[in-house]
C-alpha cells in the first residue's frame, strides 16, 4: 500500500520530481568542480577537520558560521574534504526546493507550486550558495522546516513535537549564522499573529514557549563560546589574575570573568557594521536594487518594483482573507517576511552582506506566484487558473535550467586560489614542495585542499626552500601586513629571495621561487 501510494505522488509530482533531481545533479557536480575560495577553506581547516567539538566552542573571526561547521565536522568523518565542506549546503540545497514545493502547494495548485520552485532555484545568489561551505543554505532550510511547523500548528495538529521542530529549527538556524534573526522574527510573528486572529491562546502561549525555549537554548550554545574564548583570553592575559591557569579551570572558577570576556571580544568584533541611520533609509532602495540583482542577472531594478508589489498585494489578500474567515496563513507570511526584513535593517542600520539575505527569495518565489494564483481564483475559472499554471511552471522551469547551466551561473567561486592553482600546476608537482615560507594564507589552503599536501612551514625567509610570490611581495604600500595576507614586506626580502632564488614557475599574479 506504501509503495502505490509512493509511486502515485510521484506520478502526481513527476514535473517537480524530475526538476529537483536535474537541481540535486547540478548541486553535486558543482560542488566536485567549482573550487572553494578562501572563506571555505579557512572554515574547513580551522573549524570542520578539528571535529564537532573544536568546532563548537571557537570563534576567532565574527563570520564564522559555528553550527554549520558543526554538522559538517560530522559529515567530514566520511574522509572526503569536498563533502566534508560542501556535503551540508548542497543536501540543505535539495532539501530547500522540496521545502518550498511542500509549503507552495498547500496554497496552490501543483503547476503554481512547480514554478514558484522553479523560480527559487533558478535565483543566482541561493544557487551559489547551494553547493559552498557556508551556512547561508542551510539557515534557509531552518527557515523553511520552522515555517512548515508552525503551519501545522496552526491547522490544530498541536502534538508537543511540531512545538519542538519549530524550536529546534530556530535555535539551529541562529546558532548557524546569528544574521537568521532576520528570518526567525518574521516567523515567530507570523505564526503568533494568526493565532492571536483566531483567538486561540493556548496553543499561542506554547509557540511562545517554544520560542522562548528556542531563545535559551541559543543562549547555551553561544555560552559555550563565550566560555572558551574568554578562559583562552584570560589565561593568555599576563596582566590577569588567571594568567598561565588551564582554561578548564578558569571555567569551573571562574565562569562569570571567562562569560563576560568572551561576550566584551565577541561584541568588540562586529563582522556587519552599522551605519547612519539616515543614510541606511537613504540608500536602502539602493542596497535592495543590488540584491536583487544577485538574484537574477541585471533585473535588481524590476524585482525592486516586483517585490513592493507583491509585499501590497499580499497585504490586501491577506486582509481580504482574514475578513472571510478563509485561510490567511501564506498571505500573513509574506507579508511579514518582506516587511520586517526592511524594518529590522533600519532599525539596526544596516546593510549586511548581500548573501544574509538570501533568503528573501523564498518569499518573493513563493509571495510572487502566491499573488497570481490568487488573483486568477477571483476573476478565473478552475481550468484556466490549472492552464495559467502549466504555463508560469513551464516558462519558469525552462528559466531555471537555462540559468543553472549556464556560464555565469557556473563561473569560478575563487578567483585567487585558481591563480595559485595555476602556478602550481605549471611546477609540475606541488607535493615536492617542502620548507616554504607563506606569504599569504591563500597559498597555504589552495596546496592543503586543491593538492592534499602539506609542505614543512618556516617563519623565516633564510629556512625556506620555497616561496610562492604573491601579488603584494613586490607593492611597498603592503608593507604594514593586513589578514588573510598576514606578512609584512621590505625591499630587504625582495632582494633576498631574488638573490638566493630562482623562479621555477610564474603567472601573471605568482611566482614560485625555489632556492638555488
Amino acid at each position: 500500500m506504501t509503495k502505490k501510494v509512493s509511486a502515485d505522488f510521484i506520478k502526481e509530482h513527476i514535473v517537480a520530481v524530475l526538476l529537483i533531481l536535474f537541481m540535486a545533479i547540478v548541486y553535486i557536480y558543482n560542488m566536485f568542480t567549482n573550487k572553494p575560495w578562501y572563506d571555505e577553506l579557512y572554515t574547513y581547516y580551522f573549524f570542520i577537520s578539528r571535529g564537532p567539538i573544536y568546532a563548537a566552542i571557537h570563534w576567532p573571526v565574527p563570520n564564522n558560521h559555528v553550527g554549520y561547521s558543526v554538522v559538517s565536522a560530522f559529515l567530514d568523518y566520511l574522509g572526503n574534504p569536498y563533502i566534508g565542506l560542501r556535503g551540508v549546503s548542497v543536501i540543505a540545497a535539495v532539501a530547500n526546493l522540496v521545502l518550498v514545493y511542500k509549503l507552495a502547494i498547500k496554497f496552490m495548485n501543483k503547476w503554481f507550486a512547480t514554478a514558484a520552485m522553479a523560480l527559487y532555484a533558478g535565483t543566482y545568489l541561493c544557487f551559489r550558495l547551494a553547493f559552498q561551505g557556508r551556512g547561508y543554505t542551510l539557515s534557509t532550510t531552518c527557515l523553511l522546516v520552522a515555517i512548515l511547523a508552525v503551519y501545522r500548528i496552526a491547522l490544530g495538529d498541536c502534538r508537543i513535537r511540531n512545538n519542538i521542530i519549530f524550536a529546534a529549527a530556530l535555535t539551529l538556524g541562529l546558532y548557524i549564522v546569528p544574521s537568521s534573526i532576520y528570518w526567525v522574527m518574521p516567523v515567530c510573528i507570523t505564526g503568533g499573529l494568526y493565532l492571536l486572529l483566531q483567538k486561540r491562546y493556548r496553543d499561542l502561549c506554547n509557540l511562545v514557549l517554544s520560542g522562548v525555549i528556542a531563545a535559551v537554548a541559543t543562549l547555551f550554545l553561544y555560552l559555550l563560546i563565550w566560555l572558551a574564548i574568554g578562559a583562552n583570553l584570560l589565561s593568555k592575559d599576563a596582566s590577569s589574575v588567571y594568567y598561565g591557569i588551564s582554561q578548564v579551570k578558569i571555567i569551573l572558577k571562574a565562569p562569570f570573568a571567562a562569560a563576560g570576556t568572551g561576550i566584551d571580544y565577541m561584541l568588540a568584533t562586529p563582522y556587519i557594521q552599522s551605519i547612519d541611520r539616515l543614510q541606511c533609509i537613504k540608500t536602502m532602495p539602493e542596497y535592495f536594487i543590488s540584491l536583487f540583482g544577485n538574484f537574477y542577472d541585471k533585473a535588481g531594478l524590476l524585482i525592486f518594483i516586483l517585490y513592493i508589489v507583491v509585499m501590497l498585494l499580499s497585504i490586501v489578500i491577506t486582509v481580504i482573507k482574514i475578513r472571510r474567515r478563509n485561510n490567511s496563513f501564506l498571505g500573513l507570511f509574506i507579508s511579514c517576511g518582506m516587511v520586517l526584513v526592511p524594518v529590522i535593517l533600519m532599525i539596526q542600520s544596516v546593510h549586511p552582506y548581500l548573501r544574509v539575505l538570501s533568503f528573501l527569495a523564498v518569499f518573493l518565489a513563493i509571495g510572487f506566484i502566491y499573488c497570481i494564483s490568487e488573483g486568477l481564483e477571483l476573476f478565473s475559472k478552475d481550468s484556466i487558473t490549472t492552464k495559467a499554471g502549466f504555463c508560469f511552471s513551464f516558462l519558469t522551469i525552462i528559466l531555471a535550467i537555462t540559468s543553472c547551466v549556464s556560464p555565469f551561473y557556473r563561473g569560478p567561486l575563487a578567483t585567487r586560489e585558481n591563480e595559485i592553482a595555476d602556478v602550481l600546476t605549471q611546477m609540475g608537482d606541488p607535493a615536492s614542495i617542502d620548507n616554504i615560507f607563506y606569504l599569504d594564507d591563500y597559498q597555504k589552503y589552495v596546496i592543503k585542499f586543491y593538492y592534499d599536501t602539506t609542505p614543512n612551514e618556516v617563519y623565516t625567509l633564510e629556512a625556506a626552500d620555497y616561496v610562492i610570490a604573491c601579488p603584494e611581495f613586490t607593492d611597498p604600500q603592503n608593507e604594514v601586513p593586513e589578514w588573510p595576507v598576514l606578512y609584512g614586506y621590505s625591499p630587504e626580502m625582495i632582494e633576498y629571495v631574488k638573490s638566493n632564488m630562482t623562479v621555477i614557475a610564474e603567472n601573471d599574479s605568482y611566482a614560485i621561487y625555489k632556492r638555488k
